[in-house]
Parts: C-alpha cells; structure tokens; sequence
C-alpha cells in the first residue's frame, strides 16, 4: 500500500519496536529500541532515547501481539519531550497488506 500523506487516524499505541537508520549510501549506522507512541496505517510515533534526523531512511519492526510488523520509513519529525526522550514521527514509504492486517487484528481502526 503506497501512501500520498498522511491524512489517516492516529491510534494510541505501547508496543516494542526494533529500527535501523541508513545513511545517504544506504548503509545503516545506528540500531535501537524503542517505544511506540502511536499508530496509523501510514506511520508510526516512537519515543526514543537516541538523537534522529529528519529524512532519514528508516527501517522498523513493531511487535504486535504475537505477530511482528516490518516496514521502511522515513523520519518527518523529530521533538523534543518533557522527560528528555524525543517523539520520532515516522512516515512509512509502503506497508503490505499482509501487514496492515497484522496491525489491524490488534488495532481494528487502523483501516480506517
């Protein structure tokens, strides 16, 4: 499913998520965990403890209930939290359907 913008509802959501940031050469030079904030079908809000720019390429697998969801993104913003910790706002460039419904057997108005 490929995206325009992102005009869909956000979901409040705690889940685990791995993610892989690539540099300008594809190549990927940071790896973490973090948090989710919030979901959609066309992206994602993460809390991080780690610094993340703007545009860069950013790979992502969610835990969901049993099932893990994994795309590619790009991060459109960056800001800073209360705590110290950064809200990361991820847009994803495609989501399968085969992962929007993995997200939507916990999530259900994610589709909409």
């Amino acid at each position: 499913m490929d995206f325009q913008g992102r005009e869909s509802r956000r979901i409040g959501s705690e889940n685990f998520v791995s993610y892989r940031l690539f540099d300008a050469d594809d190549r990927v030079f940071d790896a973490g965990m973090a948090l989710t904030l919030d979901i959609s079908r066309t992206g994602i809000g993460i809390r991080s403890d780690h610094d993340m720019e703007t545009g860069l390429k950013i790979e992502v697998v969610v835990a969901v209930g049993d099932e893990l969801v994994k795309t590619i993104g790009h991060i459109r913003n960056v800001k800073e939290m209360e705590d110290g910790h950064k809200h990361v706002g991820i847009e994803f460039d495609f989501l399968s359907d085969r992962e929007l419904d993995k997200l939507a057997q916990v999530y259900p108005g994610i589709t909409q």
